[in-house]
């Protein structure tokens, strides 16, 4: 921790922070070192309380009481997004009452998949692009930058071109189609939500070369084998290992199916569970069974989100 936050980011019990609950200071002290961006910040302070008005009364509080110099224009800053976007984080309060458990697996792969599917239909009808990013906070130019930091990734890892076939498992409201028309051959979305397809039919109506379908959330069957350059998914995989039954697995299997020699599989967080070493070791097992080589485990490499980078890679034909 650096000093800065040493001396107002959540150390012993005297710090002016110490008067927030423990797991709001620790949001709190990492946005005060720089290692959690402003939105992610407030998305976590909303999880937390699900109360726009007491994140936003907190914050006026420490703002009073910060005896660090240097956090006041930090939480000035916080407190001035959240105030841009009071509509916005009302949404997020909004649809986190709606009864998400990210810490409790479901009985079954079906259960699962009926349950999110329910819950993302409900989401986008709600907010569109706070169902697909809480941190969004409903606004579409924060979800655009976080979306455009992304893609900037995928083209330095050499993912893009004009001559690769893309699918995403998970697409949402299409965000990442609309992206990516333009930097591919085609790039296709698979959701389990249909209000998420029929929004991201919306978004994406004047790029001929993007598809996207409803799925039934348990497999891959649309596509045929050997067909896609990139498969790709953005906090998808989270949902899959909370509704268990094997969907990860066959979904991993799936991707080696329907992906060209040399072809890829981009996963964008593996789990909720907080335990990145635990899902270095589960994706490095699921690799192995699939015929995948692991390119990137569990990095940081985005600033606006904190998504974890899991890249493999298929081997290629000698």
């Amino acid at each position: 921790m650096s000093a800065a936050a040493g001396s107002g980011g959540g150390g012993d019990g005297a710090d002016w922070i110490a008067a927030c609950p423990a797991p709001l200071r620790l949001h709190l002290a990492r946005y005060l070192d720089g290692a959690l961006s402003a939105p992610m910040t407030l998305m976590q302070l909303l999880i937390a309380t699900e109360d726009p008005a007491r994140v936003a009364a907190m914050l006026a509080e420490l703002e009073r009481a910060a005896r660090d110099a240097a956090a006041v224009p930090r939480l000035r800053d916080l407190a001035a997004l959240l105030d841009e976007n009071r509509e916005g984080a009302a949404d997020v309060a909004a649809m986190l009452r709606m009864g998400a458990d990210h810490s409790r697996a479901v009985d079954s792969a079906a259960e699962g998949i009926a349950a999110w599917a329910s819950l993302f239909d409900r989401a986008v009808a709600a907010a569109p692009e706070a169902s697909v990013a809480l941190y969004s906070l409903g606004n579409p130019r924060l979800l655009d930058a976080a979306t455009e930091e992304v893609v900037a990734r995928m083209h330095d890892w050499g993912l893009l071109g004009d001559d690769r076939d893309l699918l995403e498992i998970g697409c949402g409201i299409g965000r990442f189609q609309a992206a990516l028309a333009g930097a591919v051959r085609s790039v296709a979305g698979i959701d389990i939500s249909a209000g998420m397809i029929e929004t991201a039919r919306r978004r994406c109506a004047g790029h001929g070369n993007v598809r996207l379908l409803h799925c039934s959330g348990r497999d891959l069957a649309p596509f045929p084998d050997t067909s896609v350059d990139l498969v790709f998914a953005v906090d998808t995989f989270p949902y899959l290992v909370l509704s268990g039954g094997g969907l990860v697995e066959r979904h991993v299997a799936e991707a080696a199916r329907v992906l060209r020699p040399g072809g890829s599989l981009l996963v964008l967080n593996f789990s909720y569970r907080g335990d990145v070493q635990q899902d270095r070791e589960d994706v490095d097992r699921l690799a192995r069974a699939a015929g995948f080589t692991v390119q990137r485990s569990g990095t940081g490499d985005f600033a606006i989100w904190d998504g974890t980078t899991f890249l493999l890679r298929k081997a290629s034909t000698t």
